[in-house]
């Protein structure tokens, strides 16, 4: 059975077996009844949709506050890679959310307990929460409530202040306030901590700091985390270090865990595992890279690395500055290196690739690929001729080829119109015989998305072709939102045609699928 099909069957099946977080989902009104009932044999997104909505619009709050709870429950079994199928009403339901949250707390009873509505309110904000809605939180949070209400008010004040460029204030000092309160229970006061945790702001640092002068190890450790997450890691480097030594392994926990790594050495690299740096000068900046001591020795490390000359130490420059892990490891900013980068990219894209014995575990092509991965994030349209020519080279190792049809895949969705020349370079791959499949199907999957009547005629092009992966690959690109409404009958006629059962093309099932829902 192709994944996708047994991800939907989890989405299901857990949408099926849920209930509510809070609420005895016994509703008087037939309406509301029959559509809780319909959650617990809905097969389908439309199906769960329908019965969603029929509880989200209704002025029922408890049918408003069970619709929010399944919300919630998809938001997290859609971390099996299955779509939330309530994800299209976003807007409403946080809008439904934070209505909720403008009135006053229910009052508990056998249907639920007290507040159990803004307990539902906050769990549909929790991953979505901004500015905005610091007044709603303030005013749950001032009310000091406890359990699942408590819980939930937190996880979204962290995200209301991860998502401020100023946090508010008065949540701040409402939440540090919660956090040395010794007559909560330390988990509350650990959790209130927590929320802190990604909040930007001098007023926060000095909260986190004083946090790790408390007895309680946990405690400690959940201000450390914080502490070691972004800039704030060179600045308190020394505090930090001090702490992880302190813990021992009984004590320590996630967040303890999550300071030691701190301390571990980022990547070697993406392309350059078993490479050779040829100067002591190098190993020492590729020493810093992966574990930086201050701001300004990591950004000294990486000019060193990038500017060296050295075929090794500019490609391990290149996938430090790509990886998540690399230079941006501890939140610098690397605008600064931007065209530098850029500038070394090209230089390196018009170079003979570098050999298989230079990155062993790579082969043949790493500094083209580095360099790749680069203009994948950095490229501007002057690099259309550049992208096009390495596309073009036939002869090229096959990593290259792979991320050249990636970078040219990010290229083409970060402008508005798509280069003509790079849209041609894409074509000549689609219908080469005597390319590798897999390149065939990456290039016409790098113009999904990509607008224009020159791209649309590419994939028509390609859904048409004898060649059946290039044909479903086509399909795929032309069932897209914007496309698919003008190819459904093309679509449709494919689809007739593939075959069946175990012989079904890989991704046949995502065409079935786009045409089921659109």
């Amino acid at each position: 059975m192709p994944d996708g099909l047994i991800l939907a069957m989890f989405m299901i099946t857990f949408l099926r077996e849920f209930q509510s977080w809070y609420w005895d989902c016994d509703f008087d009104e037939a309406e509301l009844q029959a559509a809780f009932e319909a959650t617990n044999v809905a097969t389908t997104h439309d199906e769960f949709q329908r019965a969603f909505l029929v509880l989200l619009r209704s002025d029922d709050i408890a049918a408003r506050g069970t619709a929010l709870d399944f919300f919630d429950r998809a938001v997290a079994t859609s971390r099996f890679g299955e779509a939330n199928p309530f994800e299209p009403f976003l807007e409403e339901v946080l809008a439904t959310a934070r209505e909720m949250l403008r009135r006053p707390p229910r009052p508990g009873d056998d249907i639920a307990f007290e507040g159990a509505d803004h307990a539902s309110a906050l769990l549909a904000l929790k991953n979505d929460a901004g500015p905005e809605d610091a007044e709603a939180v303030l005013a749950v949070l001032r009310r000091r409530p406890d359990g699942d209400l408590l819980f939930n008010a937190l996880g979204t004040a962290g995200t209301v202040l991860w998502n401020s460029d100023t946090p508010e204030a008065r949540l701040v000092a409402l939440i540090g306030e919660m956090a040395f309160d010794r007559s909560l229970d330390i988990d509350d006061r650990r959790e209130a901590l927590g929320a802190l945790r990604n909040a930007p702001g001098d007023e926060v640092t000095e909260l986190l700091v004083r946090a790790t002068g408390e007895d309680d190890s946990l405690f400690q450790q959940e201000a450390a985390w914080a502490l070691s997450i972004g800039r704030r890691f060179y600045a308190h480097r020394d505090l930090l270090e001090r702490l992880n030594a302190s813990w021992t392994e009984e004590e320590r926990r996630g967040p303890g865990t999550e300071v030691r790594w701190a301390f571990e050495p980022g990547p070697h690299s993406t392309y350059w595992a078993g490479a050779e740096l040829d100067s002591p000068r190098l190993r020492r900046a590729h020493g810093e890279m992966r574990a930086p001591t201050s701001e300004r020795a990591h950004r000294a490390a990486f000019r060193t690395m990038l500017h060296s000359g050295r075929v090794v130490a500019v490609g391990i420059a290149f996938d430090h500055f790509c990886d998540t892990d690399g230079l941006i490891r501890f939140g610098m900013d690397t605008e600064v290196f931007h065209a530098d980068l850029r500038a070394v990219a090209r230089h390196v894209l018009t170079q003979p690739p570098s050999s298989e014995q230079t990155a062993p575990e790579s082969g043949a092509g790493a500094d083209h690929a580095s360099a790749l991965d680069v203009l994948a994030q950095l490229a501007e349209p002057a690099d259309a001729e550049l992208l096009a020519t390495v596309l073009r080279r036939r002869d090229a190792p096959p990593l290259v080829r792979e991320r050249a049809l990636r970078a040219a895949q990010d290229f083409l969705d970060r402008w508005d119109m798509p280069d003509d020349r790079v849209v041609a370079a894409l074509e000549e791959i689609i219908f080469d015989p005597s390319a590798d499949m897999d390149d065939r199907e990456l290039a016409v999957i790098a113009l999904f998305d990509v607008p224009g009547p020159g791209v649309t005629a590419v994939l028509v092009r390609a859904a048409r072709s004898s060649v059946l992966p290039i044909q479903v690959e086509g399909a795929l690109g032309l069932a897209k939102d914007h496309l698919i409404d003008a190819h459904r009958d093309l679509i449709s006629d494919l689809v007739a045609s593939w075959p069946s059962g175990d012989d079904e093309p890989d991704r046949a099932w995502l065409v079935h699928h786009r045409l089921e829902r659109s």
